[in-house]
């Protein structure tokens, strides 16, 4: 087994949004999605860590420099941020804006961003009781 070093770096945006499927009627949606269904939507201050793994280069000792993660991130939370997802984010018009479906969205992006291999786990806070966990297995 071989050890790599884990670099988690925490990031923050704002985005509103509203959980509805086109597959369900009206009475199940408001069932289902109960007031996250809100016909006006609502908003969410996410905060989304970031963890990348790896060897720490032989030169500099970092796993990745930060400013070359920051703005991988960056370039993505800019698409999301101070955005209604459902009308404005093109992948959340057929795909519903859960956070299951947000930080899967959030991994593939930063999968195309960062070096093959170097994502290792995310987690996004939704609400302070409220997280998303995704990644490789520890």
């Amino acid at each position: 087994m071989s050890l790599r070093t884990v670099l988690t770096r925490v990031y923050t945006f704002s985005a509103a949004h509203r959980l509805h499927s086109r597959h369900l009627d009206e009475g199940a949606n408001r069932q289902v999605y109960d007031k996250c269904n809100n016909l006006y939507g609502h908003g969410h201050d996410y905060t989304l860590e970031v963890s990348v793994a790896g060897n720490p280069h032989p030169l500099t000792g970092f796993v990745l420099p930060l400013r070359d993660l920051d703005q991988a991130v960056h370039k993505i939370l800019a698409r999301l941020d101070y955005r209604y997802l459902d009308k404005e984010v093109e992948y959340f018009t057929s795909v519903i804006s859960t956070g299951e479906n947000i930080i899967g969205y959030l991994w593939d992006e930063l999968q195309r961003q960062l070096p093959p291999n170097m994502l290792y786990h995310l987690k996004l806070w939704e609400t302070n009781n409220n997280y998303f966990e995704i990644g490789k297995e520890l």
